[in-house]
């Protein structure tokens, strides 16, 4: 969304942001990494820690510290990227954005999110292959092969945490994309690791952003799954965010 901008807002604007819906439903846009994206109730607002996942992964095929959103992007040779669980399709966008030559897939089990992200790749200028995936059932034979990075961001709150979130959070995000079993937390980031020892290349990279809570617990199982090079880091916030792991 840009700040510059004066937003006009109907009665029924008003009667939704009373009710506590989050402005960017309302407003149907936000911005991430300097991008600007359609949001509805059937996506994730993505978030500023997010942005710090992107830029992460950005440097880190730079191979220097440099400040992510700058006009210049990542020259390199052909990279193949699949982003997991895309909602809005912003990592995907974004990494597309930023990093010249990739080849980039992004999957959603959810056809209304998967909508969403296809305007917000229009919209933004970029192609990206769109795939309807459900990581906990299908085995990844829709998915590309020998690929250089899997990134997801995908729920991890346990249900029994919901009190403790936002009430615009609890009422009006999609709960599929937030929420996962107390008795299983790690359901997707299991399921999406086995999948990444299939497809990744050797020496490609899995990143995940994380519940800090079980940020060691994941990188406990990370190893059992015999990735190398485990990398733990912490967001804005100094809190549990980010990991990082090779396939050698």
């Amino acid at each position: 969304m840009n700040p510059d901008r004066e937003i006009g807002f109907e009665d029924a604007d008003l009667e939704m942001l009373a009710k506590g819906y989050p402005i960017q439903y309302v407003t149907e846009e936000t911005t991430f990494c300097e991008l600007s994206f359609k949001v509805n109730p059937s996506v994730l607002i993505p978030r500023p820690e997010t942005e710090e996942l992107v830029a992460m992964i950005i440097n880190k095929q730079k191979g220097i510290p440099i400040t992510l959103f700058s006009k210049s992007t990542l020259s390199s040779r052909k990279q193949k990227l699949l982003d997991i669980g895309t909602g809005s399709g912003a990592i995907a966008i974004a990494l597309k954005k930023n990093i010249k030559n990739a080849e980039v897939w992004a999957t959603d089990v959810s056809e209304k999110a998967l909508e969403t992200a296809k305007i917000n790749a229009k919209n933004c200028e970029v192609n990206i292959t769109f795939i309807q995936h459900d990581i906990l059932k299908d085995d990844g034979v829709l998915l590309p092969d020998n690929l250089d990075i899997i990134v997801s961001n995908p729920p991890y709150i346990p249900l029994s945490e919901r009190s403790n979130l936002h009430t615009n959070v609890v009422n009006c995000e999609p709960h599929e994309a937030l929420f996962v079993p107390d008795e299983n937390p790690l359901i997707f980031y299991k399921a999406i690791a086995q999948t990444a020892k299939k497809l990744l290349k050797k020496g490609g990279v899995l990143y995940f952003e994380t519940y800090e809570k079980f940020h060691s617990e994941l990188s406990v199982m990370l190893t059992e799954f015999d990735f190398k090079e485990i990398t733990l880091g912490d967001d804005m916030n100094c809190k549990p965010r980010f990991i990082s792991c090779k396939k050698l």
